[in-house]
């Protein structure tokens, strides 16, 4: 398994990642199991077409997504925006093209600052974190040294080949230890989810409006309340050439 491997510390920032998502998803699937709902990754097509395959969806018996979780694993703090990004994207059009979706959740592990954690909560997203430190020194437990130097080639090499030795049962303790500081709140959350009616009356909190021009181009406006959105829109309830004075 370690061989053949040209960047072993990409490598291993993958599996641990999927070591991640492999434990949420069976602490998930042990909450959605009661209600019939399924849990498993699902490619989900936005109002544009756009492809997003997400690594773990509850979907109701009619096959519906109710609530998206992806696990998001960062080694450097460079690629906060690149990441971030397409995880509020990703959510947001989906949650405009399913109005079943109930809730996104964002677990984010490694090295996320505390801007990128705002700007992706901004987008409606739950977001957990657990620290790099906090999964190095578990790694370093098992032998595996999972601090280096961005240049150093010889320390991922022997941290890859030290994971590929462990054994399966070793592989979920690794697992289970770096989730359980977020488990418990991520389940407890999902559940009041799912036991939450949908149909139960609800207070508008925020309103948002969104305007594509003949140029492309897409405007966002958000409201405190409804009455606000109103009168926006009733300056468009005539049609007119030119939606410059009107926008500005």
């Amino acid at each position: 398994m370690a061989r053949g491997v040209r960047h072993p510390g990409s490598a291993l920032g993958e599996a641990i990642g999927k070591l991640i998502e492999a434990d949420l998803g069976a602490v998930i699937q042990r909450v959605a199991a009661p209600f019939g709902h399924s849990v498993a990754p699902r490619a989900l097509r936005n109002h544009l077409g756009n492809k997003h395959r997400i690594d773990i969806v509850v979907s109701d018996t009619e096959d519906n997504p109710i609530i998206l979780v992806e696990p998001k694993y960062l080694r450097y703090k460079k690629h906060n925006w690149d990441k971030g990004s397409r995880l509020c994207i990703a959510h947001y059009s989906l949650r405009r093209t399913y109005p079943s979706i109930r809730k996104s959740i964002g677990v984010l592990a490694g090295e996320w600052t505390d801007a990128s954690l705002r700007f992706i909560q901004s987008f409606g997203v739950e977001t957990y974190r657990i620290p790099f430190d906090y999964i190095a020194d578990i790694l370093g437990q098992y032998g595996i040294v999972f601090r280096w130097d961005e240049k150093d080639i010889q320390t991922p090499m022997k941290a890859w080949q030290r994971f590929c030795q462990l054994s399966e049962e070793e592989r979920e303790e690794i697992a289970a230890t770096i989730t359980s500081p977020v488990r418990q709140a991520i389940r407890q959350s999902v559940e009041t989810t799912l036991h939450s009616d949908p149909n139960a009356p609800k207070r508008v909190e925020a309103v948002e409006l969104s305007i594509k021009t003949s140029e492309g181009e897409y405007l966002v406006y958000s409201f405190e309340s409804v009455s606000e959105a109103i009168q926006r829109l009733l300056a468009f309830v005539k049609d007119v050439e030119d939606l410059r004075r009107i926008l500005h």
